[in-house]
């Protein structure tokens, strides 16, 4: 790395070009956990529209034996 050049020609334009430190292969690992980082950044700040509000809870039956209404509620 010390033998590298500090300017190097441009392949595009011939003129020279300053050699900079970039990052390694930060994007390269694919898979499933790369596209659930994705989705989690995507969603961050644009969650998804839903079709309708959660169905709301169900009712618990209500027992008609007098006894039951001595024992304690939950």
């Amino acid at each position: 790395m010390h033998a590298r050049p500090d300017v190097v020609e441009c392949p595009d334009c011939g003129g020279p070009a300053r050699r900079m430190m970039g990052s390694p292969n930060l994007g390269g690992a694919g898979g499933a956990a790369t596209a659930l980082h994705d989705a989690a950044r995507a969603t961050a700040d644009r969650p998804g529209v839903v079709a309708a509000p959660p169905p709301a809870p169900r009712r618990r039956p209500v027992s008609a034996n007098p006894l039951h209404r001595k024992l304690p509620r939950p």
